[in-house]
């Protein structure tokens, strides 16, 4: 959740912020291919993906920077056949450079609003590796 909300309070949108035990994605979160990384015993990020996308990769803040990420796509990448598509807020650009890192290029754009309840515009990056 803390990773989450990072990523929401980047772009300004931590008035959507939902635990993802409370989060209407759950289900669909719980659908996919899950792995974990644990460091000294913690849990320190995640990656959720399905038959041609990455869905969901989180690293809470005290793990960043430590490579987690890296190693987890690493690992996803072997398993995907190609093209794989992500998509990923269009300002954050810390996660773009390292999706870019593994050659995924940016394909299209969208703005929209997030729902009715938050009808606050945002602005989101598909990017695929073929």
């Amino acid at each position: 959740d803390r990773a989450r909300k990072q990523e929401l309070q980047s772009e300004d949108l931590e008035e959507v912020f939902l635990p993802l035990r409370d989060a209407p994605y759950l289900d669909y979160f719980l659908s996919c291919k899950i792995y974990v990384a644990f460091e000294d015993g913690v849990l320190a990020g995640f990656i959720g993906f399905r038959p041609g996308s990455l869905n969901f990769i989180y690293v809470d803040p005290t793990h960043q920077n430590k490579g987690i990420a890296t190693e987890l796509i690493k690992k996803v990448l072997t398993e995907l056949e190609r093209p794989v598509r992500l998509e990923v807020f269009t300002d954050n650009e810390r996660a773009k450079t390292l999706y870019r890192k593994f050659g995924f290029e940016r394909v299209n754009t969208i703005t929209e609003k997030w729902s009715d309840e938050f009808p606050v515009v945002f602005s989101q990056d598909t990017m695929e590796l073929r």
